[in-house]
């Protein structure tokens, strides 16, 4: 039985999970396995919940898979596999956080370097930018430092 709202909860979480970079049918998948009670779910709990087509799940779940976010395993006596989130999971989101940063940090040194010096309150500022990007990234690493334990 899915409690009331827990439906369009995994839409709007849903929603938010792409704009990390994943199709909406990932997304979904991934905010289901979050809100859930239970640990674990299976091929054809996740198509019955989605009313999806298997082709559509079974995609997903590949991608999901071979970027580490969720696993499977079986029961004994079982071929039926129950996928379930990875303990990394977030460590991922972190660690595609950290390549976009470094490289507009990178595309801004460049941009500083190739500015003619006309404005430099201009190149001031996006050096400010890097400064603060540099403190968040260190926070990040920080983060993930302490997922890692």
């Amino acid at each position: 039985m899915i409690q009331k709202g827990l439906r369009e909860h995994i839409e709007e979480t849903g929603r938010v999970f792409e704009k990390f970079g994943l199709t909406p049918m990932q997304g979904r998948i991934m905010a289901y396995f979050t809100n859930i009670d239970k640990p674990e779910t299976t091929f054809s709990e996740l198509v019955d919940f989605f009313r999806a087509s298997k082709s559509s799940i079974s995609t997903s779940l590949n991608y999901l898979l071979s970027a580490k976010m969720i696993n499977y395993g079986t029961h004994a006596s079982e071929r039926k596999k129950y996928f379930f989130i990875t303990d990394g999971f977030f460590r991922i989101y972190f660690m595609h956080l950290l390549d976009n940063i470094q490289e507009l940090k990178e595309l801004c040194y460049k941009t500083v370097s190739m500015r003619t010096g006309e404005y430099p309150e201009v190149s001031e500022k996006i050096m400010r930018w890097v400064e603060a990007a540099n403190s968040f990234e260190e926070s990040i690493q920080n983060v993930l430092g302490s997922i890692k334990k």
